[in-house]
Parts: structure tokens; sequence; C-alpha cells
């Protein structure tokens, strides 16, 4: 087994992972788009022989989830490479892309792309000639994320994607590696969070005792989170009901959320009843009880929050997006205003939940990925490496 990692070893996002197997059968584990950086006309190119470029040598591409970061240049990938998604991530993800279809920011033929994507379910293991991939669903700020176990030749690896141990979900995290993984030979693993190690996170659970706090103080009440990050929305949601507030979106949240309720057994993503979607025939009684209502950065949000000046507005994403440094500083500051309440967690896993990540599966190599201190690993007493033959 032969793995290279052709980004992701010394930065956060834009991960792209080649495992190959002694036969030659080749696939890759995410096509990320590189994150929003300082420089503000840096091209994100990609250039992998067999995957964008060239005759295609690879046989399946396997995507963790839905974020730009690790599915952003699908479209760049060489259209005779077959791309699997998650049923779940997949369905979100198509939400999301006919979004911005009616926006024109992809084109018809990147959904004709998109409509060609192959599914997995949860355990199903999915034979590429001589390699065997297992997927394992992970807790994560992108909802139905995956960890990936890969065998050929004899070797066992896994790949942790994106994954966190403090949200809605994360209790699951360590059990499903005991029961279903065990061992393996090569451990491919997150570090977003490494480079500020000491953080203890907030749980979901935290977060949600803080908003029900907020909202009761304040009548009117704004929040900022992305439309697909399901479980903050999930916790704002059941804050806002503890609060005896209305919940308000726009249609396309709405879409997606009800999309969520349809497919899940577990209350907490139990939408519909509780959902309205924001018309002008909402604001008398928007006016009278007050509200929680999700926005994002665009004028239609900007627009309501205009309507109701005397409010509290909560940011509930990575902060970065707020520093002068970044590219979309100067679009963020038109939408959130200095007056605003930080209220977020990783959608990462912490130092103490990758160490016991590491202990659970007891690797012989580890290779660091979607980090900037893969240098943290070698604390964990592992070995770290850029491109590997695992014999």
């Amino acid at each position: 087994m032969k793995v290279i990692i052709h980004r992701g070893t010394h930065q956060i996002g834009g991960c792209i992972t080649e495992i190959e197997s002694n036969k030659g059968t080749k696939i890759a584990i995410d096509i990320g788009k590189n994150l929003p950086s300082i420089n503000e006309k840096e091209e994100d190119k990609i250039e992998v022989e067999g995957l964008s470029v060239g005759v295609p040598d690879f046989k399946a591409i396997f995507v963790t989830h839905y974020h730009g970061d690790h599915i952003g240049l699908y479209n760049k990938i060489n259209p005779k490479i077959p791309i699997y998604m998650g049923e779940i991530s997949y369905q979100i993800f198509k939400i999301l892309q006919n979004r911005l279809l009616q926006a024109k920011i992809i084109s018809d033929e990147d959904i004709k792309t998109i409509e060609n994507f192959k599914t997995f379910k949860v355990k199903e293991k999915i034979k590429i000639d001589d390699i065997t991939i297992t997927p394992f669903q992970v807790d994560h700020s992108a909802f139905d994320a995956y960890m990936f176990l890969v065998e050929c030749d004899g070797k066992r690896l896994l790949h942790t994607g994106d994954f966190r141990t403090h949200g809605q979900r994360g209790k699951a995290v360590i059990p499903t590696l005991e029961k279903y993984v065990k061992n393996v030979d090569c451990l491919i693993c997150e570090g977003t969070t490494l480079s500020r190690k000491k953080e203890v996170p907030m749980t979901e659970f935290e977060l949600q005792k803080e908003a029900e706090k907020i909202f009761k103080e304040n009548k009117n009440n704004f929040i900022m989170c992305s439309s697909t990050k399901i479980d903050r929305i999930a916790t704002i949601h059941k804050a806002s009901i503890s609060a005896h507030k209305l919940f308000v979106c726009d249609e396309y949240q709405k879409e997606i959320l009800k999309y969520v309720d349809s497919i899940s057994r577990s209350y907490l993503y139990k939408f519909n009843r509780n959902v309205y979607s924001y018309d002008k025939n909402l604001d008398n009684i928007m006016n009278k009880n007050g509200f929680v209502m999700l926005v994002r950065d665009n004028y239609l949000s900007k627009n309501i929050l205009n309507k109701y000046p005397n409010n509290k507005f909560i940011y509930s994403q990575w902060e970065g997006y707020l520093n002068p440094k970044f590219t979309l500083y100067k679009h963020m500051q038109e939408f959130v205003p200095k007056e605003h309440i930080y209220l977020h967690t990783s959608g990462h896993a912490d130092y103490m939940s990758i160490k016991n990540v590491c202990e659970t599966v007891k690797p012989k190599i580890i290779i660091p990925i979607h980090g900037e201190n893969p240098e943290a690993f070698e604390e964990m007493r592992t070995k770290r490496i850029n491109n590997k033959n695992i014999k």
C-alpha cells in the first residue's frame, strides 16, 4: 500500500490523499478546495496526474463530507472517475449546489457532474478492485460526515476526515472505532485544532444553554451560521423552543431542514412543525412575540435585519472570517455588525480527542493532515510522514 498526501500536511482544508495498492489500483480521498486565504486573487490549482490531468488512472474518489474544503474541486476532476459520497451528504450537497446554480455561481455542467456521483451507506463495504473501503459515520459540523477504513495488501488504513467528540453525536466516535476498526497499520488524522491544543471546546449542549439564556433575555435574535451546519441549527432550534421564540429562516434553509427531518429518526432533527420561512405576513407575530432567525451574508438577510434594528446578533461561525487579513473580511464586514455576540464551537476534534483516537486504533504510522501543526503528533509518540510505502 502506497500513500501520497498531495495537499493537506501543513494546511487546514484543501486536502487530497492518494492511496495505491501493490497491483496499481488507485483511489483518492477528498478533493478539497483551499479555504479563503490572505491572498485575495490566489488561484486554487490542482494538477495530479491521472486525477485532474492526463489519462485518468484513479478508480474512484471518496468524499468524507460536503464542505468545500473537502469536495470543492469536484468539477476539476476527470469526469470518467466516479465520485462517492454518503447518501444524506449527497442530498444536502445537491440542495446547496442547486441554490448556487440559481445564483449563477456554478453552471449546468457542474450540476450534471454532481448528478453522476455515486453514494454509499454507513458501514457498507465497497470493493474497488483489490481495495476495500468501509465508511463510518462521525460527528462533525457537517451532517453525515465519515471516516474511511481502507484495506488492501494485507494492510489497514484509517482516514479520519474531519471529526469531533464534543458535538451532539460525538460520544459514538470512540465506541465505533473500538467495535468496528480496532488496530490499524496507518492512521491519516486531522489536526485542525493542534495549533491551539490547550483549548477545551464548548460542547453543543453548553452552547444550547448559552443561546437559550440570550434568547430569553432578548426579544429579537438573529444568528448567522452556515446553512448546512445541521447540528448547530438543531442546537439553536432547541434553544429557541425552550425560550418560547418563533424560529424563522428562508425557503432555501427550510428545504434543507425539511429534508433532514424526513430522513432522521432522532428528536434532535425534528424541524417541520416549528420552523417558519420568512415572508411579510410573519412580521406582525415577529413584532409581537419576538423570534430567533437564521441569517446569512446576503442582502435578503440584511433587509430583514434593517426591519428589526433592536436585536441581538449572534455570530456562530469561524471567527477567522472576520479577520482583516482574510479575503472574506470586506464582504463579512457588510453583514456582521460590530456589536455582536460570538457564540461558536469548533467542528474539529481537540487535542485529547485526537489522542484518544490514536490510542484506540494503535497505528504503526500516523500521517497528519488538515492542520498547521503536524509536529504536535510527535508528542503522541508517532512517526510523521508525507509519502510512504506501508510494508
